[in-house]
Formats: C-alpha cells, sequence, structure tokens
C-alpha cells in the first residue's frame, strides 16, 4: 500500500514539515485586564531555532474565561507570520471540572482542522493519579499517547524526572509522547517526544505575562501529526501550564 496524502494546507507542510522542535510563547491577558473586563485576546507566537514561523490569537468568551478557566472553550488558528495562511485551527468545547475524570462530561477534548481537512482530535481517557491523552487522526485512530512520566510502575507522576521541579514558582513536570502501543502509564516504555515548560531564568519573571513551553516532535512524525501534536500541545497548556505561575 502506498503512503497514506497529507490532509494539511500547503502552509502548514511548509512551515513544520523540517521542524523538531517548537519554541512556544504564550501573552496572557494580564491581571488588571482581567479585574477590569477587558475584552482582550491571549496571543502565541511559535519559533523555531530562533525564527517565528507562527503566530495565533486565542478566541474565547470572557465570561467563560474569568470563570471556568482552565476548562473553558476556545477555538484558535495557527497562521503563518503577518499572514492569513492557516495551518491549523483548534476548536476546543467547554467540558466541566475534571474532579472525576471517569465522568464523559469531563473529559477534556479537542478537534483539530487544517483548512478543510479534519486532522484528528485530542481525548482525555479515563484516569488515576496520572492525566492520559490519545491523540486520534481523522479515521479516528490512536497515533498517540500522552502522559507525565510516572514511577512507583507507573502509579504515580515523577516530579523529579527534569530536577527541582519547582525553581522559581515554575512546575517543571513535562509531558511525554509515547506510540499508540504505550497504552499504560508504565514508566518503563520509551518515548518518542515531549512538551515541557520552559523555566523562567529570575525570580521576578514570574510576573511577566508570558507563559513559556516546549514541544519536541517525534522524528518520524508527519506534517498531519505534527499539527495534532500542535493542537495537544496547546489543550495541555491551558490545562497545567498556563496557571502555574
Amino acid at each position: 500500500m502506498g503512503e497514506k496524502m497529507e490532509r494539511g494546507t500547503e502552509t502548514l507542510k511548509k512551515k513544520l514539515q523540517n521542524v523538531s522542535t517548537l519554541e512556544i510563547r504564550h501573552a496572557r491577558r494580564g491581571w488588571c485586564q482581567e479585574c477590569l473586563c477587558c475584552i482582550t485576546k491571549s496571543s502565541f507566537k511559535y519559533y523555531s531555532e530562533g525564527k517565528k514561523v507562527a503566530e495565533s490569537k486565542e478566541e474565547f468568551n470572557f465570561c467563560c474565561r474569568c470563570c471556568c478557566a482552565p476548562h473553558h472553550t476556545f477555538d484558535m488558528v495557527v497562521k503563518a507570520p503577518h499572514s492569513e495562511d492557516e495551518l491549523i485551527e483548534i476548536n476546543r468545547p467547554y467540558k466541566m471540572c475534571s474532579l472525576c475524570p471517569a465522568k464523559p462530561c469531563c473529559r477534556q477534548e479537542t478537534v483539530v482542522f487544517s483548512g478543510e481537512a479534519d486532522l484528528g482530535e485530542i481525548q482525555e481517557t479515563c484516569w488515576f493519579c496520572v492525566p492520559q491523552y490519545k491523540v486520534l487522526n481523522h479515521d479516528d485512530e490512536v497515533v498517540y499517547i500522552i502522559h507525565p512520566p510516572t514511577c512507583c510502575g507507573g502509579c504515580c507522576i515523577d516530579f523529579f524526572t527534569e530536577g527541582n521541579p519547582c525553581p522559581h514558582c515554575c512546575c517543571l513536570v513535562p509531558c511525554r509522547i509515547y506510540t499508540a502501543g504505550a497504552t499504560s502509564t508504565n514508566g518503563s516504555a520509551p518515548y518518542i517526544g515531549k512538551m515541557r515548560k520552559i523555566p523562567k531564568e529570575k525570580c521576578c519573571d514570574v510576573w511577566h505575562e508570558i507563559n513559556y513551553w516546549e514541544l519536541q516532535f517525534p522524528d518520524n512524525a508527519t506534517t498531519d501529526q505534527k499539527g495534532l501534536l500542535l493542537g495537544s500541545s496547546l489543550l495541555i497548556n491551558s490545562l497545567f501550564y498556563e496557571g502555574s505561575e
């Protein structure tokens, strides 16, 4: 059988085809803007080897964003810099707080498009102690599993996998990317990529409304799969990284 055709836009292929790692900078709305109810969009910038390859702004309902974060609904279109050329579009529906991950209404999810094509979606699975997400392609086939590193035979999150977990008030626990076959949270399974928070260099930097994280793609990921993983990282950022400072 021949290789499957890529479904993503030409801009997605051009911008991410040869990219192995993305640094993402999220300029959040300031606390003063939140308190004064200013409707200001959060902006994202995406860099590869110091060069900006994409940018986006988060479209959200103000009341939902203020009262229901980090589980609020939002739409986002990631575009080429200074252009309307689209890489991906992320649609995230509102889901209740994940107090009981076994309830379907609490499981977080995000759908990713590229132009008119449906690339797939990211779904939270039923978990206990270690949050886990599955990345599905447009045929509903599981492509990747995402979860933090674990210890104690996969029963707990390994908070010390990258050293001190909280220097300068920044949580450094990464989310690792595994193959579809790695269906358990067994800490011995080899990971093929990861998403990790980039710590700020000074204590005073934690007051700046900019959030940094890095996405390392698997070596053999297609551009469609990279688009899905980019959408996954934006979901994980909203759930864990954005509120960790």
